[in-house]
């Protein structure tokens, strides 16, 4: 929103935020209905909130459930994406 500031923008980002908002309140709402005591069971173990469960110690991660290989999956992606960005978009992702 602040690189372009325009009305359009702003009806952009502020629907696809509210989509994320309004969506997770709607589906928590609806597997609270339909799971009733489990599904509150889970919701104290985990968050809504990334990595907020593991800082707050509700629940634990190791290494080897997450596996080293989809790290560095994840690493060449965005590694990929960052260097096709000029050739496929037409403006480099990096600032000049």
């Amino acid at each position: 929103m602040p690189a372009n500031g325009d009305v359009a923008m702003l009806l952009l980002t502020g629907s696809i935020a509210a989509l994320g908002i309004l969506g997770t309140w709607h589906i928590e709402t609806r597997r609270r209905r339909e799971h009733g005591e489990a599904w509150v069971a889970f919701t104290k173990q985990t968050s809504v909130v990334p990595f907020a469960a593991i800082l707050s110690g509700r629940t634990n991660v190791t290494m080897a459930q997450i596996g080293w290989w989809r790290i560095g999956a994840g690493l060449a992606a965005y590694g990929s994406m960052l260097w096709l960005h000029e050739l496929i978009i037409g403006a480099s992702a990096l600032p000049q």
